[in-house]
Formats: structure tokens, C-alpha cells, sequence
């Protein structure tokens, strides 16, 4: 690739979900999704996949979680935990809407944490 060339996402919704955290990035002044974004830019192949019980160990109850990844749905969940991430599981989801929780995008995650105060990022 020669340095004119720019590599792309072609996955349209992808290129606006990493707009959109640069965006609330510059209007909250929250540096926590400009990091989130430039983890989605990179190749998928290096994002993390966190399992649930890592989500178990890391966060506190009724805790918020951002995962620039995937969700996988191995172990337990016990706490009411609201999660954000670019894909769920199934199993994942279930568990963490069984143990009281949330999946969420996040479009609708950042309108309810706009400046990204008390998230925790895994991953």
C-alpha cells in the first residue's frame, strides 16, 4: 500500500460507529471514546474478546463496561453490570440480561454517559 492510499473499513455501520465516538469524544471532552475508537480501527482481528467472567472479576455491581470487542459468553454473571460492546454472543447477552443487566451499542451508551465518567474499559 503505497502512502496516498488510505485503508478503509467497509463495513459502513463500523465507519459510523468510530465517527460517532470521535465525535462525542471532541463534544464531552472524554478522551475514553477516541481510545475506544481508534481500538475499532485497527484490524478486528486485534480487538479483544472478553468473557463474562472477566466482566465478573473487574467490574463492581451496577457497574458500566465498555468493551472495544466482542462479548463471549463463558461464566457466570452475578451482578447487575451495563455493558457495551461492538458484538454480543447470545449466551453472553442471556447471562447478562438474566443477572439484571444490560447489552448495549454504543450510540446509546454514550447518550447516557456522555463525558465517560465511572466506565470501566476491559480489553
Amino acid at each position: 500500500m503505497s502512502k496516498m492510499q488510505k485503508s478503509r473499513k467497509s463495513n459502513s455501520d463500523l465507519v459510523n460507529t468510530i465517527s460517532e465516538l470521535k465525535e462525542a469524544s471532541r463534544n464531552n471532552d472524554a478522551p475514553i471514546w477516541k481510545s475506544i475508537a481508534k481500538k475499532l480501527e485497527g484490524p478486528s482481528r486485534n480487538w479483544p474478546s472478553v468473557n463474562i467472567s472477566k466482566i465478573e472479576y473487574n467490574v463492581s455491581k451496577n457497574g458500566k463496561v465498555v468493551i472495544p470487542g466482542k462479548i463471549l459468553g463463558s461464566g457466570k454473571l452475578s451482578k447487575k453490570v451495563t455493558v457495551s460492546a461492538y458484538s454480543f454472543t447470545k449466551t453472553a447477552a442471556q447471562k447478562i440480561e438474566r443477572a439484571g443487566g444490560k447489552c448495549m451499542i454504543y450510540n446509546d451508551f454514550i447518550k447516557k454517559n456522555p463525558t465517560g465518567k465511572d466506565v470501566v474499559v476491559i480489553g
